[in-house]
């Protein structure tokens, strides 16, 4: 039967609901004020349509759990941020208009208990909780605010450990213990001393629910790393006194095992071989958890592999030695798959694989690959077109299982800002890998290569009045690349906390195979570092340097054109989503119109093009910070962004003085981040705050002016290009 809202219903309901918020049930702490002291109209005028526009919270002496994780614990969500605005534009999508919950004093009375758990658990048992209601009679809708203060925390005192063992050992379930002396055999001794300053050392934390099993835990770990299987931990005893608690931790460590048997269960086209090869446990070696773990992870990375699970076999004797066991789940050996998608600097792109993942057995794949990169629709002036296909073979153990390797050929054809080329060849490649972060990559490339209208650095009036000169040089590559990465991080995609170093060389050789010559070095540093639940700090800088000898010696004047046409792939550039985001994609440094001569003999240019340097220096500062309108799971950001590329000595400068400008570069900006299952859409806009005078020219000025003579200072000046919009999907790390 529905309530009459004007009727006697409504009315005991607001008389029930004026009762609760009076005081009748005390919630008040000390120093907190009262429910009762609520202002506004009267709370007898609370009935069954009223609504909860906001829920706030205040406190007292600060708060060691983020109202985020308060939000999540009670029942009233409240409407969320900016209410009004979401409420207006609630019609577009990802945009929700808010919903308000009906005001009930029970729930509010549950919430109460619900944060007061909550603090209990993290550690204040002595937190108080109060509310404060405030009734908006024109909207009939209260605000509601939370009045908390935490208190002081209960800190972990002395951490005690009591060694026991089962009197029959066979029989796990047995409830008759002999409590031993803490000895350990004499291999374990020192590591275990060290576990124990670690729990010396965790005195003085605040003690609650996470603090508690954290020990314990780690303290099973420990066990479990080291040959104890049957290990447990618990908490046996807590004596608190005054704000301080000693912990005794009860640890039943079983017999030390070795591993008697490895089952493996699951597999159809694997060989047991190549199984056990991914396993870096043996039958005879005392268990270890985390050997376990890390054949799970082995077995998981095999293409073949669709699921790896590894555990302790159940319903086993708890004696001196153990039967674990892997369970596999096998893939289709053969896959088919491909993806389109757009990206600012390249268009539409697709690429197309076809995978074997069991190739001529032993786990190793072989997959044939075609990219297109086909510009069209591409944003960046240095925009282009690139096709390329390659059949690589991976054998996934080379005397090791953290070590693989390739080898396939491959071509590709290029047609942007570098050059128009055509290479083949064949690559060949060995990489170590402990972890995502923690690799080591040693490859070398054999390549031929054509290059078609080469870059030749000429004066725009030169280029214009006598025509390029043909220039289609062809060279043999010999390259020797080594890349590691070292670090850790949260996310590849979207880190929030950790750190990168990312070190790079190439090197060619022998000079009697290659005809290009060169070394580069190159170094990056990535770090995330989180400043709160809602904001962190993302900060990058690279380097680097590329030094050319012997035949591509720029220094060389009859081998200048062709050592440049060479060295164009590997020369550096900057700008764009990665690094100076005002400027587009290489546009950082100097830079030449790219010239069209007609058929009337007048030149034209539609974009700029960068010449590259010798050298590159980049740094980038970024705040995240949450979106107003969205779930934390989007980010708002504002960035500064500096880099230089040049070329010491002059080796590589444009023809026209004008024109060879590469001082520092400076850029701020900001944007916004959508999270999505392909990672994180990022569109932001950059502004220059140093731009060159040809960075505020269009290229088609630039080049009719010098083409005929007349000076750059006579040309206006346009500020909309001190701006550029970037696009990306995730963040470009690697």
């Amino acid at each position: 039967m529905p309530i009459d809202p004007h009727g006697s219903s409504a009315r005991v309901l607001a008389c029930f609901a004026c009762l609760l918020l009076s005081g009748i049930e005390p919630l008040s702490g000390q120093g907190i004020p009262s429910a009762a002291a609520a202002t506004g109209p009267s709370l007898l005028l609370i009935d069954t349509e009223t609504r909860v526009s906001g829920v706030g919270f205040r406190f007292t002496s600060g708060s060691a759990l983020p109202v985020r994780r308060l939000r999540r614990s009670i029942a009233y969500a409240g409407p969320g941020p900016v209410p009004g605005v979401r409420r207006t534009f609630g019609f577009l999508p990802g945009i929700s208009a808010p919903e308000l919950d009906r005001f009930s004093p029970l729930t509010l009375q549950k919430d109460v208990v619900r944060l007061r758990r909550l603090y209990g658990v993290a550690g204040f048992p002595d937190v108080s909780v109060d509310y404060d209601v405030t009734l908006d009679t024109a909207s009939n809708q209260v605000d509601v605010t939370f009045l908390i203060d935490q208190g002081a925390p209960v800190a972990v005192g002395e951490v005690r450990t009591r060694l026991q063992v089962s009197s029959n050992p066979d029989d796990p379930d047995s409830d008759t213990l002999q409590t031993v002396t803490p000895r350990l055999p004499p291999t374990l001794e020192r590591s275990w001393e060290r576990h124990l300053g670690w729990l010396r050392s965790r005195r003085g934390r605040r003690f609650g629910q996470q603090e508690r099993a954290q020990l314990q835990n780690e303290t099973a770990r420990w066990f479990f790393n080291r040959g104890y299987p049957w290990a447990d931990v618990a908490v046996a005893r807590e004596d608190t006194i005054g704000k301080t608690v000693d912990v005794e931790l009860l640890v039943s460590t079983g017999r030390r095992a070795r591993v008697r048997e490895i089952a493996v269960e699951g597999r159809r086209r694997l060989s047991e071989n190549v199984v056990r090869r991914e396993i870096p446990i043996r039958i005879g070696d005392w268990y270890d958890s985390r050997r376990v773990a890390a054949g799970q992870t082995e077995l998981y990375e095999l293409d073949l592999v669709k699921r790896a699970l590894g555990d302790v076999v159940e319903a086993q004797p708890h004696d001196s030695t153990v039967a674990i066991r892997f369970r596999i789940e096998e893939a289709r050996p053969r896959l088919v798959w491909g993806r389109v998608g757009w990206r600012s600097e390249a268009g539409v792109a697709g690429e197309a694989h076809w995978l074997h993942r069991n190739f001529f057995g032993g786990a190793r794949t072989f997959t044939v690959s075609t990219t297109v990169e086909t510009g069209w629709a591409a944003v960046e002036q240095t925009r282009g077109r690139n096709v390329g296909a390659s059949a690589l073979v991976r054998q996934p153990y080379i005397g090791h299982r953290s070590i693989s390797g390739t080898f396939g050929p491959f071509i590709r054809w290029q047609d942007d800002f570098r050059d128009r080329s055509l290479a083949f060849g064949v690559e060949t490649a060995a990489m170590y890998r402990r972890t995502t972060f923690k690799t080591f990559t040693i490859q070398h490339e054999l390549s031929k290569l054509r290059v078609d209208d080469a870059l030749q650095l000429l004066t725009i009036r030169e280029f214009v009045q006598d025509g390029p000169v043909p220039f289609d040089p062809v060279f043999i590559k010999s390259v020797f690349r080594v890349n590691t990465t070292y670090g850790r991080l949260d996310s590849p995609l979207d880190p929030r906390s950790g750190f990168l170093i990312q070190p790079t060389l190439q090197v060619t050789g022998p000079s009697r195979i290659s005809d290009v010559e060169f070394l580069r070095l190159g170094l990056q540093l990535v770090a995330a570092i989180p400043l709160s639940d809602r904001t962190g700090l993302f900060l990058r800088a690279s380097g680097g340097r590329l030094f050319p000898f012997a035949d591509s010696d720029l220094r060389e004047p009859d081998a200048r054109v062709r050592a440049l046409a060479g060295l164009r792939s590997v020369m550096f550039t900057a700008g764009g989503t990665a690094d100076v985001r005002g400027w587009g994609v290489g546009l950082v440094g100097p830079k030449i119109p790219e010239v069209s001569v007609t058929s009337v003999g007048t030149g034209v240019a539609q974009r700029y093009v960068p010449v590259g340097g010798l050298a590159r220096l980049t740094g980038s500062v970024e705040l995240g910070l949450p979106f107003p309108l969205l779930s934390l799971r989007h980010r708002t950001y504002a960035f500064f962004d500096a880099g230089r590329v040049w070329s010491p000595g002059g080796l590589v400068v444009p023809a026209d003085p004008e024109l060879a400008l590469d001082p520092w570069a400076f850029a701020v900006g900001g944007g916004l981040q959508f999270a999505t299952l392909v990672g994180p859409i990022r569109i932001g806009v950059g502004y220059k705050l140093n731009p060159t005078r040809i960075d505020l020219l269009s290229p088609g000025d630039v080049a009719r002016t010098l083409a005929t003579g007349g000076d750059l200072s006579s040309l206006a000046v346009d500020n909309r290009r001190r701006w550029h919009i970037h696009f990306s999907i995730g963040r470009l790390l690697f």
